[in-house]
């Protein structure tokens, strides 16, 4: 029984996502137009807050309320794309059933990360700290941000938080506790960073991961669409552009955070309020370390600990990276040696999915026409519906896909790039 009310949920989840997201944003809107004194409320939703005058803006409690807005618009978005394009591909017969919903969601990973990486390098390279990361640490403690970056971080952040939330509303993988500890100590690594406000840090580190996240669903539908000379380029440009982003720029930035802290950015306890250096923090006691948190205006110290927990983060992630890396080489290996193109990490997940499509297809007829499409019921299908329990629904997540490219002389087949690093 629980096992039927959990697919149950999954199947609403993913079904209704669209239609309570819009519903919800709408909702929104219309009080703010129609209730002035609501506005007040519903405006940190979807603009902005803190403006200081002269075009920038400080950082505040308030910015939480953004974050949940743009929580909503993403899944919003994701589910509205990641659908448009299923439509567009099944009405055009460009593929088969079971690659079209998962071309859909490398569509939308392609929109979402082009884009991000297109407007966080431009951040980039029209800030102080292009290329010279000193300049990371020279304006701290200040409160003060620009607007654009503060509107890119934050949209940022609810990304994330939405792939947390995501991956455990929709249909678990074998992968999913690499992907949710990817995912928290991301969103906690963004949120402590904005926090302590090592902002530029983490609009770095965002750039880094961004230009690996857009290659690879780019390779992905170029194999969906059995452009495969082309999608064995594009996926050695994403090998040699991993390598050298998030092994090379990555671990440069470490250097810099150990090198020039405290160099550049002295350890002192200093007011939220004035930048001014406190001259008893000693007061606060280990109290002072949280007191960031939950006032702006209150102290903020950087001591050797501070310093130490924000590179344990980013190690974190790299470890992280340098074991989907490592699994990437074995299969580009296997590739090299003319063997079987087996990702090492999904184990016998293929069969299961070809499984699992024939009962999602035979479910998705009943629930959208209303009866049999008169295909052959397949026995896991029949299986399915004699035990009561609704076949897994269709996925929509955004790290659900499988991509495969297909190598001449392998024995099966299997995916090559498979659901590498952030995009599942």
């Amino acid at each position: 029984m629980a096992v039927r009310h959990q697919h149950l949920f999954a199947n609403w989840t993913t079904r209704k996502q669209i239609v309570v997201s819009w519903s919800l944003i709408l909702v929104v809107l219309s009080i703010h137009i129609s209730t002035p004194y609501a506005r007040r409320f519903t405006r940190p939703l979807f603009e902005l807050s803190y403006p200081n005058g002269n075009g920038e803006y400080l950082q505040g409690s308030e910015d939480a309320l953004f974050v949940l807005g743009w929580l909503v618009l993403m899944t919003a978005i994701r589910a509205t794309i990641i659908e448009g394009v299923y439509q567009f591909v099944t009405w055009l017969f460009l593929m088969a059933h079971k690659e079209r919903m998962r071309f859909a969601e490398q569509g939308f990973l392609l929109v979402y990360y082009g884009t991000s990486f297109a407007l966080g390098m431009h951040l980039f390279m029209h800030s102080s700290y292009w290329l010279n990361f000193e300049e990371l640490w020279s304006t701290w403690p200040s409160r003060q941000i620009s607007g654009d970056l503060k509107w890119y971080y934050l949209v940022q952040l609810a990304f994330w938080l939405q792939q947390l939330l995501a991956i455990n509303l929709e249909k678990r993988r074998k992968d999913y506790s690499q992907m949710f500890t990817h995912h928290i100590v991301t969103s906690f690594l963004m949120y402590v960073a904005y926090t302590y406000r090592w902002t530029k840090v983490g609009h770095v580190v965002l750039v880094i991961m961004d230009v690996v996240d857009f290659l690879l669903p780019l390779a992905k539908m170029l194999k969906y669409l059995h452009c495969e000379a082309a999608c064995n380029t594009m996926f050695a440009i994403f090998l040699t552009t991993w390598l050298v982003a998030r092994h090379g720029v990555y671990n440069w930035l470490c250097y810099s955070i150990a090198r020039d802290v405290p160099r550049v950015m002295p350890f002192a306890c200093y007011s939220g309020a004035t930048q001014e250096v406190e001259t008893d923090p000693g007061r606060l006691g280990r109290l002072r370390y949280m007191e960031p948190f939950f006032d702006q205006n209150g102290t903020i110290c950087l001591d050797r600990s501070i310093k130490w927990v924000f590179l344990g983060l980013l190690f974190m992630l790299q470890i992280l990276s340098i074991v989907w890396f490592t699994m990437i080489l074995k299969v580009a290996l296997c590739v090299l040696k003319g063997e079987s193109a087996n990702d090492t990490r999904s184990g016998d997940e293929d069969e299961d999915d070809e499984e699992e499509e024939e009962v999602e297809e035979e479910h998705e007829d009943i629930y959208t026409n209303g009866h049999s499409s008169g295909k052959p019921i397949s026995s896991s299908s029949a299986k399915a519906k004699s035990t009561g329990i609704e076949p897994p629904p269709r996925q929509t997540g955004l790290f659900q896909g499988t991509g495969l490219i297909r190598v001449p002389g392998s024995r099966d087949r299997k995916a090559l790039i498979g659901r590498v690093g952030c995009n599942g």
